[in-house]
C-alpha cells in the first residue's frame, strides 16, 4: 500500500513557506574554528621559546632525547632552535625558517586558543595530567601568563 499523503503534506508546506516569506534568523558570524591557533611567531621566537620551551627544567629541557626530542614517541617532538633563534633578525623573517618553524608548529598544536591556561602546553608540564617529567612549572609561575600573553601578542 502507497503513501501519497506524506508527499503531498511536504509539498504543501513548501509552498506555504515560500508563499509567506518564511524569514532567517541571522546567527551573527561563525564562532572561529576551534582547531585554528595561529598565535604569533615572534613572541614564540622572542618568549616562548627563550623562556619556557628552551629553558632548563631540573637539569634538563623539553628538547632533549629522553623528553620531546627528535626520535622519542611523545605527542610533541622539539629540536633545539636556540642557536637558530640567536642568529635572527629583529623582527624574525616571516615565514620562520624551516627548523623554527617546526618548533612553532609543535607548540601551537598543544594550544587551547579559546582557553590558554586550559592548554596541553601547560596542563602536562604542570602535571595536571601524568607528565613523564613530573612537575616542571607552577600553575603561579611566569609560564602560564607567558602562554597566556601569546594569544594575543602581535
Amino acid at each position: 500500500m502507497k503513501r501519497r499523503g506524506a508527499p503531498v503534506v511536504a509539498a504543501a508546506a513548501l509552498l506555504f513557506g515560500a508563499a509567506t516569506g518564511c524569514q532567517t534568523v541571522d546567527l551573527g558570524a561563525p564562532p572561529a574554528d576551534v582547531n585554528l591557533c595561529e598565535p604569533s611567531q615572534q613572541y614564540f621566537v622572542t618568549q616562548i621559546w627563550p623562556n619556557f620551551l628552551g629553558n632548563t627544567y631540573n637539569s634538563k629541557h623539553c628538547f632533549d632525547s629522553s623528553c620531546h626530542g627528535t626520535g622519542t614517541l611523545t605527542a610533541m617532538t622539539l629540536t633545539d632552535i636556540t642557536a637558530s633563534i640567536a642568529t635572527l633578525s629583529t623582527p624574525p623573517p616571516n615565514p620562520l625558517p624551516p627548523d623554527i618553524l617546526a618548533d612553532y608548529a609543535q607548540a601551537t598544536q598543544k594550544m587551547n586558543c579559546a582557553d590558554p591556561l586550559d592548554s596541553d602546553l601547560l596542563i602536562y608540564p604542570e602535571n595536571r595530567l601524568a607528565h613523564g617529567g613530573g612537575m616542571l612549572i607552577a600553575p603561579t609561575g611566569p609560564e602560564p601568563t607567558l602562554v597566556q600573553m601569546w594569544i594575543t601578542a602581535p
